[in-house]
């Protein structure tokens, strides 16, 4: 059987081997191409290269818009193209040319292709346009920001109306993304939440953990960026009550500087452990040999990091926000906590930190809830087959239907 040619687009892809940039986007297109697919990727270049590459098998255009290479603002960084857009004046003035040569290349490489996916609203923008020129059927995902940012800014609604109607299929993170988006006006027959998989071979709780009985560690995995609230858990880990808990810091950005000046403030500095962007063995390494993932962020789409933490075995500690609770049961799997609450953050970091029986007991559950969840990478691409098989079967249909109104007439 002939499997669809898939083509990806996103602004977000790794560059290199250890770069975690959009690794869940490249690890999809490695198991589509496992199970027989021809994958394409089309994304920006981060600065690092331009042009064609084969990489782990998958056929990858990056393509420059910008000269020189070492003034790109808009696709470099962990924080994503929204928080460049707000942080940089070059990232402003990049965007349109980033999206016309984005549509150029699209356009060239789609025509050895049956289905377009696109992820983020950016790449959904190239994705719909390529669909009204050439007729290929699109799927897009909303993936965090991208989505919620509908809700508030009339533009951006606008755009996520109209990429959604061009689309096949909307596929977003999340049940709760995917109530915002039918709230927008996106038809909710329209859209499908697939499980979204974790490496669970890569990813997997220890045999036995450090035995630290006078100490614990805690692990953030994330971008130093306002919205993923490092800030608050700095602020919680200064009560002297945890001056046993060692924070072992697994990300880079903008905030790194000014986040590190706090912590000497406020005398952390010999309990903050500062590791800059791992690849991901180190971060599943770091996890294995942690106690609790610490994730206080003021927006999520459903954070990969999470997934991997619970199968590390770690309970969670996270806001409620996004698909966070969808994925951690709060007071089984982990606790939930209101964003920016310092005081409700220290309150569940007690909680964990002093009922070592606690810790086991969420460890085991968030195994459990996983395997129950069966959020595998495998269920991931037989989710998108689906998806994929009924977006192309209502295009041949609709080709039929117009081939058969022509005859008539």
């Amino acid at each position: 059987m002939l499997r669809p040619r898939i083509l990806l687009l996103t602004t977000c892809y790794p560059s290199c081997e250890g770069d975690p940039s959009g690794v869940f986007i490249e690890r999809l297109a490695i198991e589509f191409r496992k199970k027989g697919h021809h994958v394409g990727v089309v994304c920006p270049s981060d600065g690092s290269f331009f042009g064609r590459r084969v990489v782990n098998g998958i056929d990858t255009v990056r393509f420059g818009y910008f000269r020189p290479r070492s003034f790109l603002r808009l696709t470099k960084g962990l924080g994503g193209i929204p928080e460049n857009l707000s942080q940089s004046w070059l990232a402003r003035i990049q965007l349109f040319p980033m999206m016309f040569f984005f549509l150029l290349h699209t356009l060239f490489e789609v025509r050895r292709f049956d289905i377009v996916y696109a992820n983020w609203l950016g790449a959904g923008i190239i994705g719909a346009i390529t669909n009204m020129l050439t007729g290929k059927p699109m799927v897009v995902s909303f993936r965090g920001d991208d989505g919620y940012l509908a809700r508030d800014r009339v533009l951006w609604r606008a755009l996520t109306l109209w990429v959604s109607s061009r689309a096949g299929v909307v596929a977003p993170v999340s049940e709760e993304l995917r109530n915002v988006l039918a709230a927008v006006g996106i038809a909710p027959a329209k859209l499908r939440v697939p499980r979204f998989g974790v490496d669970a071979e890569l990813f997997r709780p220890p045999t036995s953990r450090p035995n630290r009985s006078d100490s614990i560690q805690a692990v953030f995995v994330g971008a130093l960026i306002q919205k993923k609230g490092l800030q608050d858990l700095i602020r919680a880990l200064a009560d002297p009550s945890f001056k046993h808990v060692k924070l072992v810091v697994l990300g880079d950005g903008v905030m790194r500087d000014r986040l590190v000046e706090e912590c000497n403030e406020l005398g952390l500095s010999d309990q903050v452990e500062w590791m800059g962007q791992r690849p991901q063995r180190d971060v599943a390494d770091i996890m294995a040999n942690s106690d609790v993932l610490i994730l206080p962020s003021y927006t999520e789409g459903k954070p990969n990091v999470v997934k991997e933490a619970m199968a590390s075995g770690l309970p969670v500690v996270a806001t409620r926000v996004g698909g966070i609770p969808e994925l951690v049961d709060d007071g089984k799997t982990g606790l939930l906590f209101t964003p920016g609450d310092v005081a409700q953050l220290r309150h569940c970091l007690k909680q964990l930190i002093d009922d070592k029986d606690l810790r086991s007991r969420m460890s085991r559950a968030a195994l459990e809830s996983l395997r129950c969840k069966a959020l595998s990478w495998e269920a991931t691409v037989e989710d998108f087959e689906g998806i994929f098989e009924c977006v192309l079967e209502a295009a041949r249909a609709t080709l039929r239907g117009s081939r058969s109104c022509r005859r008539s007439m």
